[in-house]
């Protein structure tokens, strides 16, 4: 338990900023003035780590000066004591003031200034998770201190955009950056520089390692044994150049000591015990080093969470650390900084969850809330929150631990930070800190009682959760935007449509059925996850395999644990379409090849998908302006094959709906752009191979020339013409964007995510695309029939999906799921 909540310290430890600007340079009033007393007293106070008292001088002093000069640079001051006691919008205001004051200035000295409060601006808009804007501001800082020829800031801003890139999941950009970053620190012979950027090489090295395992594991789980080697391979280098990073770091900082010797310390002992055989005496050597260099520091922020950051390795090794986290709590009080305060009281009240002493765990944990409300810290009071509905839980007070978590995921959904859009990694952070937040409220309320106040709520908690989740995939606020667009468009109701959710929960998944008339209707089906997890994911493998019938026995398994229940209420209900709204691994695999021993589910039903209500689009389509964009690739584009069938399948569209096609050296990234541009279509056909990965980095669509990113096709999709190209004409919608020939990653969960998202990010009503990839020419009739049925009159998306699939069902030749089943309507079914 306490690991969940200690992941985001380590972040303050290992995620290690550069400073370029320093109170004792920037503090210049002069001596002469009346107000040099409370100079110096707020420089005092700064350096004793009393940030509080120091921000009170400052502030005391700015209605007295009147230089401008002067008031930028206890602006500066301020910014840089908000950002130690945590609070980086106070800062960022700050450093935005003293930047206008010295671009009015417009002076030699204001020109040098500028640049590095954009340095420290921007490693503040990242302490709060807006990495886009963290990283525009230092790519603009980079230049004017280029043009400066001021090579401490150039250094300073590289290595801030280095950990920016490592946010963003793109590691080969933070590499060049902090590489660079060295580079010019060792030119200047900058010890902490150099050993800060050594640290921050380790933590991309070991975050790279770990995006080639989860891969690897992603390979294993579809039977590709050498991708698997291949990446295991990766990941086993990138561990051996993060551990020579390290003790370089080490040995840098050595003659510096304090804190960089500290933090240097800590990142080694973390990457040493993740080895296979981890050396615990140079653990123990290197942890007893750092905890007397801590002892020795004055008063911090840092002193505060490497004492966290120490116990927490103490306690992993059963000893006890009540007194280290004690000295943590009493340092945070003395420097004022509630967040730092309320990290260190709710980690010792983890330390005390043991039978018999939640009481004092309960004390603890309601003072780190309190804490963490005096200073809005979200990111903290969160945990708090979550912790004190688990110990009121454990002593049976039901009612209590509910409201509890419902508000943390209050809390929760009013962060923009790195909790939910910190990086396009693999989120490890995302899935042991948040996401079960959300899983044990909808615990809770369905022991509770499972009646219709309760469901509802389960059924809203499961939406903030998915919601939640694709917007930790992406790293951004698209998915926000997309819920707003979507709300826009009414109410979605259809009289003919049923809504089924899926629940994982440790010991049982939990199914949910949303009849047309609002009843809500539920049941357990009592496995646990993993073996749920294993089931879905045999159904997968055996589904894509052809050659074979043996789908049928799990695909009627998974059907009658998932569906037979609800079959007499569906009966009552009679809908023509089921929307599935799935969890986790369900994700994975088509419900449209469910079986229950004599049909289909989709020979009885429609069926469509979608992440969340909230992201659908709410509105019917326009029938009878449906005009495409077709765009195909037919050959080899190494390591992916030729798409043979293509052709046949661009031209069947081409004949049905119309339209522009684009073949092959035609469908380029620009050609595509331009087209986009040139006219508004309200379909986007896409023949070509495509990725979904563990993380947006990992998924792309193929042009003739490149690879297409997800940004760059949520860029061009939402930038599209409006009608006819008149600017004062209102943009048609998206009507349908179809992905065929495209894939997922089997025994990857987050895979599907990334094929949800499309659409919802480029703002499509519906989405058509394949969960695996079938180069087979019957495709191209599935294809062809899908688009004769949606030109028919008063027919939905899902319906005409269904039509085809059926067909192919009927047809001896393309009736095995492997053929038909893969392809799935996401989002509006109407």
């Amino acid at each position: 338990m306490l690991r969940l909540t200690l992941l985001f310290l380590t972040g303050f430890i290992l995620s290690l900023s550069i400073s370029v600007l320093d109170i004792r340079e920037t503090a210049v009033v002069a001596q002469s003035n009346p107000q040099d007393g409370l100079v110096r007293a707020a420089i005092a106070e700064y350096k004793e780590g009393k940030y509080n008292s120091a921000i009170a001088l400052w502030q005391q002093l700015l209605g007295q000066i009147t230089s401008p000069k002067d008031q930028a640079v206890v602006r500066n001051n301020l910014a840089l004591a908000y950002r130690q006691i945590g609070q980086p919008a106070a800062a960022i205001a700050q450093w935005e003031k003293a930047i206008q004051i010295y671009q009015r200035l417009d002076d030699d000295d204001g020109r040098r200034q500028v640049p590095k409060l954009m340095t420290e601006q921007a490693q503040a808009y990242h302490d709060q998770g807006q990495h886009q804007q963290a990283s525009a501001l230092l790519q603009a800082a980079l230049k004017l201190a280029g043009k400066n020829q001021d090579s401490r800031t150039q250094a300073a801003a590289l290595g801030a955009l280095g950990n920016t890139h490592t946010a963003l999941g793109d590691y080969d950009k933070a590499l060049e950056s902090h590489q660079n970053s060295l580079q010019i620190a060792r030119q200047l012979n900058y010890p902490d520089y150099i050993t800060t950027s050594l640290n921050n090489l380790g933590n991309v090295y070991i975050s790279r390692s770990e995006r080639y395992r989860y891969q690897a594991n992603v390979a294993g789980l579809e039977a590709d044994d050498k991708e698997n080697a291949r990446l295991t391979q990766l990941a086993e280098q990138e561990m051996v150049a993060a551990r020579s990073a390290f003790e370089e770091s080490v040995r840098e900082s050595q003659p510096i000591g304090g804190v960089a010797l500290v933090r240097a310390l800590l990142n080694l002992n973390r990457m040493l015990e993740e080895q296979r055989s981890p050396d615990w005496d140079a653990i123990n050597k290197n942890r007893e080093q750092a905890i007397a260099l801590v002892e020795n520091l004055p008063d911090s922020r840092d002193k505060v969470y490497f004492s966290i950051n120490l116990a927490e390795n103490l306690r992993r090794q059963g000893s006890n650390t009540q007194q280290l986290l004690s000295k943590a709590i009493a340092v945070a009080r003395n420097i004022g900084d509630k967040r730092a305060e309320s990290f260190a009281l709710g980690s010792l009240g983890l330390m005390y969850q043991q039978p018999g002493q939640e009481p004092k765990a309960m004390e603890l944990i309601r003072q780190a809330q309190l804490a963490a409300q005096e200073v809005n810290a979200a990111d903290s009071l969160y945990r708090w929150q979550w912790q004190a509905g688990r110990l009121m839980k454990t002593a049976g007070n039901t009612k209590d631990a509910i409201a509890s978590y419902e508000q943390a995921i209050a809390t929760l959904q009013s962060i923009r930070s790195n909790l939910l859009a910190a990086n396009q990694d693999l989120q490890f952070d995302f899935r042991d800190s948040v996401e079960p937040v959300y899983r044990e409220l909808m615990e809770i309320l369905l022991e509770a009682e499972a009646n219709n106040k309760n469901l509802s709520k389960v059924i809203d908690t499961l939406d903030l959760l998915k919601l939640a989740e694709l917007q930790n995939f992406f790293g951004d606020e698209c998915v926000q935007v997309a819920r707003v667009d979507a709300k826009k468009g009414g109410n979605l109701l259809d009289a003919g449509a049923a809504i089924v959710y899926s629940v994982i929960l440790k010991d049982k998944t939990e199914m949910i059925l949303r009849s047309p008339d609002g009843k809500l209707t539920n049941y357990a089906v009592s496995k646990p996850q993993e073996q749920m997890q294993q089931e879905i994911n045999s159904l997968r493998q055996l589904l894509e395999k052809r050659s074979t019938n043996e789908y049928l026995i799990p695909a009627q398994k998974v059907y009658d644990a998932l569906m037979r229940p609800l079959e007499v209420e569906l009966a009552k209900a009679n809908p023509k379409t089921l929307v599935f709204i799935q969890d986790g691994v369900f994700r994975q695999v088509p419900m449209a090849a469910l079986h229950d021993g004599k049909q289909f589910l989709i020979e009885k039903y429609a069926i469509a998908t979608t992440p969340s209500l909230s992201l659908t689009t709410r509105t019917n389509p326009n029938p009878g302006k449906y005009n495409a964009l077709i765009m195909g690739l037919t050959v080899e584009r190494p390591p992916f094959d030729a798409l043979t069938n293509v052709r046949a399948e661009v031209a069947s569209v081409r004949e049905i709906m119309g339209g522009t096609e684009l073949l092959d050296n035609n469908f380029t990234l620009a050609t595509l752009q331009k087209n986009l541009q040139a006219k508004s279509y309200p379909i986007v056909h896409l023949a070509t191979h495509g990725k979904f990965g563990s993380d947006a980095a990992s998924t792309f669509l193929l042009a003739f020339d490149t690879r297409i990113t997800l940004d760059q096709m949520d860029n061009m999709l939402r930038s599209r013409s409006v009608s006819g190209g008149n600017l004062g004409t209102s943009r048609e919608p998206l009507e349908l964007l179809t992905l065929s020939a495209c894939q997922t990653a089997a025994g990857d969960n987050r895979a599907a995510l990334g094929m949800a998202g499309v659409a919802i990010r480029a703002g499509a009503r519906s989405a058509l695309a394949s969960l695996w990839y079938i180069n087979d020419e019957a495709t191209v009739p599935l294809i062809k029939e899908f688009y004769t049925q949606l030109r028919q009159p008063n027919i939905t998306k899902a319906s005409a999906l269904q039509k085809a699939q059926q067909k192919a069902i009927a047809n001896l030749e393309y009736s095995h799921p492997a053929v038909w089943s893969p392809f799935i309507l996401i989002g509006n079914w109407l």
